[in-house]
């Protein structure tokens, strides 16, 4: 994480799901499951995002944390 971008993919340690196709990272309570290069991004009180890009998931999570924080 830095100052500039607080929430990036490329700073997430993903875990193995057991099943060998999913990996999954939570950061405080949002869960993001790798598959196949593609994402989902889950909260429990929403939104959620549902077959990302690589290149889309920086975006939604410093959405989704600057909700968290009111901003």
């Amino acid at each position: 994480m830095t100052d500039q971008k607080p929430w990036r993919l490329e700073d997430l340690a993903f875990e193995s799901m057991g099943d060998d196709r999913r990996e999954k990272a939570t950061i405080d309570g949002v869960e993001i499951v790798r598959e196949d290069g593609r994402y989902w991004i889950r909260t429990q009180d929403g939104p959620h995002y549902d077959n990302l890009a690589e290149d889309g998931v920086d975006a939604a999570l410093n959405y989704l944390f600057g909700l968290k924080r009111g901003g």
